[in-house]
C-alpha cells in the first residue's frame, strides 16, 4: 500500500464514523423543532467524540506529511516538474483552510451533542448534515486533485517511503493515547 492509498483508507474511515453518528440519530420523528431523538444520546456522543479523535489523528498526521512534502518538493526542484505537478505552498493553504472549516463544525457539533436536550435533535442534525457536506468536499478535493498531483510528481520509491513514514506517525499517536 503506498501513501495514497493509506490517505484514502483515512478517508474511507472518516466518512464511515460519519455515517455511523448518523445512524445513531436514526429516521427523523417529527418536523423541525418536533423532531425527536430515537436513540441513546450517550451513544451518539460516544460515535462524535470517536469520529473528533479520528479526524484530528488523520489532520495532524496529514499535515506533518504534507510538510515533509513541500520540504522534499524543494528537493526535488533541481529536475524539473511540469507546473501542473508541483506540491504547492497554495495547496497547503487550501488543504489548512479546509482544516480550520472542519474543526469549527466539529467544535460546534461536539457543543450542541453535549449540551443540547436529548429531546429535540434537529440542531444536531443540519449541523451533521453540514459536517458530512465539508467532510466530503474536503475529502474529495484531497482525493481528486490533490493525489493525482502526488502521484505524478512522486516516484513510487517516495511514496512507499512516504507510507511507512506515515504508518509510524500513526503508531506514535496511539501510544501516546
Amino acid at each position: 500500500m503506498n501513501l495514497i492509498e493509506h490517505l484514502e483508507r483515512d478517508h474511507a474511515e472518516l466518512r464511515a464514523l460519519l455515517n455511523a453518528a448518523e445512524s445513531i440519530l436514526g429516521k427523523p420523528r417529527g418536523v423541525g423543532l418536533d423532531d425527536r431523538l430515537s436513540a441513546d444520546k450517550k451513544l451518539l456522543i460516544e460515535a462524535l467524540k470517536n469520529f473528533l479523535i479520528a479526524f484530528e489523528k488523520h489532520e495532524e498526521a496529514e499535515s506533518r506529511v504534507i510538510e515533509r512534502l513541500l520540504r522534499l518538493e524543494k528537493i526535488l526542484s533541481a529536475r524539473p516538474l511540469d507546473s501542473s505537478s508541483n506540491i504547492s505552498a497554495p495547496l497547503r493553504e487550501s488543504i489548512s483552510e479546509g482544516h480550520r472549516s472542519l474543526r469549527s463544525i466539529t467544535h460546534l457539533l461536539g457543543a450542541i451533542a453535549s449540551s443540547h436536550d436529548s429531546d429535540q435533535i434537529y440542531s444536531i442534525r443540519n449541523v451533521l448534515s453540514s459536517l458530512k457536506d465539508e467532510l466530503s468536499r474536503h475529502l474529495d478535493y484531497e482525493e481528486h486533485e490533490i493525489f493525482p498531483k502526488l502521484k505524478d510528481a512522486l516516484s513510487a520509491e517516495t511514496l512507499d517511503k512516504m507510507t511507512r513514514w506515515a504508518k509510524n506517525i500513526k503508531k506514535s499517536q496511539k501510544s501516546s493515547k
